[in-house]
C-alpha cells in the first residue's frame, strides 16, 4: 500500500520551506462506469471501478494489469540496431577489450550505468563507467570524456540515457578508434550519429511494443539480449537497478515499465547489492517495505543528491560497491549531502519567494526568479518548488558574469519548450519536455528572454482563470476500505505515473482531534470520524487551513500504510480539504 501522502524529497515542496500553501483545487470526479463493468471484470464494483478509472475494459486486460508478469516483457531483439549492438559487444567480451559506459548524471544514468558495469563485469569483461559533471559538462555525450575514455583504452563505448543527438561526439570517438553503442530514450534529431548500434525506441523503424523504456530500462533489455546470445539465464537480478531508474524518471508505470518495477521492487525487498543495503539502512527504508514511495521519497533523494551539489560518480561508486565495508562510508557521506542540499534548496526557495511580485494574489503568468549564488544542482528544485506554490510556469535562473543557466519546470496548461523554441536564436544550450526544460544562454541576453518568455505566457495563460486541478476515481463512505480492498488496492501497486494511488473523496469527516506539525507546523495532523469510526489523517503544507476540533470537513484522500513503532495502521493521506457543506 502506498505511505499515506506527502511528498517525494526530490520534489518541489519542501518540509521546511518557507510557509505558502498550495494553491485550492478543482475536485474533478471521473465519470461512473458503465453499469456492467463489475460484471464485465467479474469484480466488486469498488474494485472493478478503480480498473476502470484506469483504462481497463476486458477482463482479461485486468488480469494483465494485476499479474504484471513477463507477459508484458517484449523480446529485446525487436529493438532496433539490438542484433548489431549484441554481436559488437560479445565481440569485445570474448576478445577483451576495454569497454566504456557513458551515461547521464541523473539517477536513471547512474542506476543504468550501473546495472550494465555489473552485467559486464560479471561476464569478465574490463569496464571503466564515465558520468559527467553537471557544471563543467553538463547533459549528454562530450569530447572532452571522448578523449578520456581513449587515454584509458576504451575501444568500444556504450552510452546509457544520451547519445542519440551526440553526432559530432562520436565522429571524434570514431576518428580516435572508439566504437560507440548509443542506448537513449530520448527523441531523435533529424541528423542521427553514426554509430554502431542506435538502439532507440523513438526510431521510425522500430518494431518494439512498447515505447516508454527508460534510460536504465534499455540499458536492461541490452544486457538480456547479450546475455541470452551468451546461452546465459535471463539476468533478473540487475532488475532493481532497471526499477530505480525507472521511478526516478518519472516513466509512466504502465506495460513493461510496470513489470520492471514490480517484479525490481520484488529484488529491492530482498537485495544483497551492498551499497543498496547501506543506501537503505541510512534513509530508514527496511528490506521488505520498499515500494516505488520509498524510492521517491527516500532512495533517489539521496541517489541524485551527489550529482546536484558535486558529482555523481559517489553514487555509482555506492551502486557498484562489492562490500559492506565499501558502501557504509559513501552511504554516509551522501545521506549529508542530502541533508545539505534540503537546506540549499529551502533557502533558495525562500530567496526566491522574496522576488516575487505583485505577491501571492495575483502572481503573473510566468515567473522568473535569479540569484548569483544558487547552485545549478539546485535550479530544478527551485522552479519546481515555485511552480507548485503558484500553479505557474517558473525559471530559476544562475545569473553568470558571461553566461547564464536556468531550469523551468511548469503545468499543463504551457509548453516551456515550445516558449524557448520562439527564441531559439538566444541560446547555447537548451531543450527538455514540456513540464521541464533549461537552458544556458548569454548574460547579456537574459532580459531579451525575459521579455520574451513574458510576452510567450501572457498570450497563452493571460485570459485563463488559473487553479490545479485533482482527479478523484469516486465518492465513498470510507467503511469501504475493508481488509479485501486494501488488499486490492495493494495488488494495483506499484503507483506512480501513469499508475496513480487511488483518490477518493468524503463529504462530511467530523474533526475530532486536529493539530499543527512539523517545524513551522506547515502540517496538519488529525483524527476524523465517520459513521462512528475513527481514521488517523496527515495533511502535508495544509497547516494553515482553518480546522479545529468538533467542525466537519470535507476530504479528498489517498489510503495508505502507516508503520510506526513496530505498528501498522491505516491513515488518509489528505490532499486537499474544505469545511463541510
Amino acid at each position: 500500500m502506498p505511505r499515506a501522502s506527502g511528498r517525494a524529497q526530490d520534489a518541489p515542496a519542501t518540509p521546511n520551506a518557507p510557509s505558502r500553501p498550495p494553491p485550492s483545487r478543482e475536485w474533478r470526479q471521473r465519470a461512473a462506469p458503465p453499469p456492467d463493468i463489475a460484471e464485465t471484470l467479474d469484480l466488486p464494483p469498488f474494485q472493478a471501478r478503480l480498473l476502470y478509472n484506469r483504462g481497463i475494459r476486458r477482463r482479461e486486460e485486468a488480469d494483465a494489469f494485476l499479474a504484471g508478469d513477463s507477459r508484458d516483457s517484449h523480446d529485446p531483439m525487436l529493438l532496433p540496431d539490438m542484433g548489431k549492438a549484441v554481436e559488437r559487444l560479445v565481440r569485445a567480451v570474448n576478445s577483451g577489450e576495454v569497454i566504456g559506459i557513458f551515461g547521464d548524471f541523473d539517477t536513471d544514468g547512474i542506476s543504468g550505468t550501473a546495472l550494465l558495469a555489473k552485467a559486464l563485469r560479471e561476464l569478465g569483461a574490463t569496464v571503466v563507467p564515465y558520468l559527467p559533471d553537471r557544471v563543467n559538462e553538463g547533459h549528454g555525450l562530450n569530447t572532452m570524456a571522448v578523449g578520456v575514455l581513449r587515454g584509458q583504452g576504451v575501444s568500444l563505448l556504450v552510452t546509457v540515457d544520451c547519445g542519440s543527438s551526440s553526432v559530432d561526439e562520436i565522429e571524434l570517438a570514431s576518428a580516435l578508434g572508439i566504437e560507440t553503442i548509443v542506448t537513449d530514450h530520448h527523441s531523435l534529431p533529424s541528423s542521427l550519429p553514426q554509430a554502431a548500434a542506435l538502439v532507440n525506441s523513438n526510431r521510425l523503424d522500430s518494431r518494439y511494443p512498447y515505447g516508454e523504456l527508460t534510460g536504465a530500462g534499455l540499458s536492461f533489455k541490452l544486457v538480456q539480449a547479450l546475455w541470452a546470445a551468451l546461452r546465459r539465464p535471463s539476468p533478473d537480478h540487475l532488475l532493481e537497478l532497471a526499477a530505480l531508474g525507472t521511478v526516478a524518471d518519472v516513466a509512466p508505470l504502465t506495460g513493461e515499465n510496470r513489470y520492471v518495477v514490480k517484479r525490481g521492487l520484488e529484488r529491492l525487498n530482498n537485495t544483497e547489492n551492498p551499497g543498496l543495503r547501506a543506501l537503505m539502512a541510512r534513509a530508514g527504508v527496511k528490506r521488505g517495505a520498499v515500494n516505488s514511495e520509498s524510492l521517491s521519497f527516500s532512495l533517489i533523494p539521496r541517489l541524485n543528491a551527489a550529482g546536484r551539489l558535486g558529482h555523481a560518480s559517489l553514487s555509482l561508486e555506492l551502486l557498484l560497491a562489492d562490500s559492506a565495508e565499501v558502501a557504509e562510508p559513501i552511504a554516509e557521506r551522501l545521506e549529508m549531502e542530502n541533508v545539505r542540499r534540503r537546506e540549499l534548496t529551502r533557502e533558495g526557495v525562500d530567496q526566491a519567494m522574496r522576488q516575487i511580485d505583485p505577491g501571492p494574489d495575483n502572481p503573473p503568468p510566468i515567473l522568473i526568479v535569479e540569484s548569483e549564488d544558487w547552485l545549478p544542482g539546485i535550479l530544478g528544485l527551485i522552479a519546481s518548488n515555485i511552480s507548485e506554490r503558484y500553479y505557474r510556469p517558473a525559471a530559476a535562473v544562475l545569473v553568470g558574469e558571461e553566461v547564464s543557466r536556468a531550469s523551468m519546470r511548469s503545468i499543463p496548461e504551457f509548453d516551456v519548450v515550445e516558449a524557448l523554441n520562439r527564441s531559439h536564436g538566444l541560446f547555447h544550450h537548451y531543450g527538455g519536455h514540456p513540464r521541464a526544460a533549461g537552458f544556458t544562454l548569454s548574460t547579456s541576453d537574459l532580459p531579451s528572454l525575459k521579455s520574451d518568455l513574458m510576452l510567450a505566457a501572457e498570450e497563452k495563460l493571460g485570459n485563463r482563470r488559473l487553479r490545479p486541478a485533482i482527479d478523484v476515481d469516486f465518492e465513498v463512505p470510507p467503511r469501504v476500505f475493508d481488509d479485501a480492498n486494501l488488499e486490492f488496492m495493494q495488488s494495483m501497486e506499484p503507483y506512480g505515473e501513469g499508475n496513480r494511488a487511488p483518490v477518493f473523496l468524503t463529504r462530511g469527516f467530523h474533526v475530532a482531534r486536529a493539530r499543527r506539525v512539523g517545524q513551522q507546523s506547515n502540517h496538519l495532523k488529525m483524527t476524523v470520524v465517520h459513521e462512528g469510526r475513527a481514521w488517523d489523517a496527515i495533511a502535508f503544507n495544509l497547516g494553515d487551513r482553518p480546522v479545529a476540533a468538533g467542525g466537519r470537513v470535507d476530504l479528498v484522500y489517498n489510503v495508505g500504510l502507516n508503520h510506526w513503532g513496530g505498528v501498522t495502521t491505516t491513515q488518509l493521506g489528505v490532499l486537499d480539504l474544505r469545511a463541510a457543506g
